[in-house]
């Protein structure tokens, strides 16, 4: 078949030994939903925790969570169906085209006037987490000198869906909680803020994912599979068969968040090799534009400062002698809880390597998948200072450079400490 490599697929050179075989692929052939990324519902692993030192009891949380699992966002939806609508209008479609049709058809029909709504699944996902933040603290939420609780969130709408089942949950475990809601662009400034010279960093995320599709990728098998054995005929209706199977693979990630019936297009119409490809260049793109690589992650870092510091002000706040705060909750995006991760210093999420070779030791369908979500829990003795212990995603996380205090366990003071430093080395 005759390729025509568009612009946006111009490629520039890769790392040697880029494409080895690592434990992600595994994972994601253990379940192939895991390949959409970013777009991966949430997947919740239970562990085991640390008990606090003795004496130490928890009495406060501060809590960042994206929004749950929605559909997809602006045009991204419209591209896959129109290109396939297409295909199909030209009769170029083989009967497995047309099967691949419905699926694509199917899955936009949830999404028409839907656009980047959250989705009832995300809904659940929010709900489940917060039952879950309550029984494995229930003396915070039962204590009846803090029943305040502080709720941030982005004025975007799958955002304030998400602190509705959210805060909805708690208030079903604990009714006699107060909740003070607020939003506004304000707020998502706080949450989700722009990065330092954004845009540079997504056309090298764009650059990025197309050079190690050119260089990873064979859409050929796809095409065969798709559209009819003419080449003349099909070219003129699909003129980048990478664009083509991209679009398709970006679109067949939201089928986990719709819920869309029959309509599993990775298992069906993706081997596991082309998944794993696909996927890596598109964890790669998506660490490179939001994470802490190498190469954009000090200016990706910028944008949490003013969010590090709400954090230090509220907690300071919520520790003070007659304070009757519980908890403050956040409700974001992608773009703000990985940026936070990194300025925090987070093992896992914060970490800094080379965007190109992030699949090595970086996934994002663990890393941000939908609903991602990051809490500090304090914990109190009367007596000695505060501890303060991080769950990423439900999992004990620690910090990066700061000593605990006892397992996963860091006194207040000198994670404060780190917090500001950290925000200082960023404030350029």
């Amino acid at each position: 078949m005759n390729h025509r490599i568009p612009f946006f697929l111009a490629a520039v050179l890769l790392c040697p030994g880029l494409f080895a075989q690592t434990a992600f692929e595994d994972l994601i052939r253990e379940n192939p939903e895991r390949a959409a990324g970013v777009h991966h519902s949430y997947e919740y692993l239970p562990s085991v925790e640390t008990p606090a030192p003795a004496g130490y009891k928890p009495f406060y949380v501060s809590h960042y969570g994206r929004h749950g699992s929605r559909r997809a966002i602006g045009r991204s939806a419209e591209r896959a169906f129109e290109a396939m609508t297409a295909a199909r209008e030209a009769g170029i479609l083989t009967p497995e085209g047309e099967e691949l049709y419905r699926m694509v058809d199917a899955i936009h029909e949830d999404h028409i006037d839907m656009a980047g709504e959250l989705t009832p699944r995300g809904g659940r996902e929010h709900r489940a987490i917060a039952q879950r933040l309550y029984e494995r603290y229930p003396r915070i939420w039962r204590d009846k000198s803090r029943r305040k609780v502080f709720v941030q969130s982005s004025n975007i709408p799958r955002c304030l869906l998400s602190m509705a089942f959210f805060t909805a949950s708690l208030d079903d475990c604990a009714p006699q909680l107060q909740f003070d809601f607020v939003t506004g662009d304000r707020y998502i400034n706080l949450l989700a803020h722009d990065y330092f010279e954004g845009d540079s960093i997504s056309a090298a995320s764009s650059r990025l994912l197309s050079s190690m599709a050119l260089s990873s990728i064979d859409p050929t098998r796809f095409m065969q599979l798709v559209c009819i054995a003419d080449t003349a005929r099909v070219h003129a209706v699909v003129k980048d068969p990478y664009t083509f199977m991209y679009q398709i693979f970006r679109f067949a990630g939201m089928r986990q968040c719709t819920e869309t019936p029959d309509a599993d297009i990775f298992s069906r119409f993706f081997t596991e090799d082309e998944l794993i490809g696909w996927y890596r260049c598109y964890n790669s793109s998506t660490y490179n534009s939001m994470g802490n690589s190498v190469e954009f992650g000090d200016h990706i870092l910028w944008a949490a400062r003013d969010l590090v510091q709400d954090i230090i002000d509220r907690a300071d706040a919520a520790l003070q002698d007659g304070s009757g705060t519980a908890a403050d909750l956040r409700f974001g995006h992608d773009t703000g809880i990985l940026p936070l991760a990194g300025l925090i210093g987070l093992e896992g999420p914060g970490d800094r390597v080379h965007n190109a070779d992030a699949s090595d030791s970086w996934q994002s369908f663990r890393r941000v998948c939908m609903a991602s979500n990051l809490q500090m829990v304090f914990f109190r003795k009367r007596g000695a200072e505060p501890l303060v212990k991080f769950f990423y995603n439900e999992q004990e996380t620690l910090v990066r450079g700061l000593e605990p205090f006892s397992g996963p366990y860091y006194r207040w003071s000198e994670l404060k400490a780190h917090l500001e430093r950290r925000i200082r080395e960023f404030s350029f």
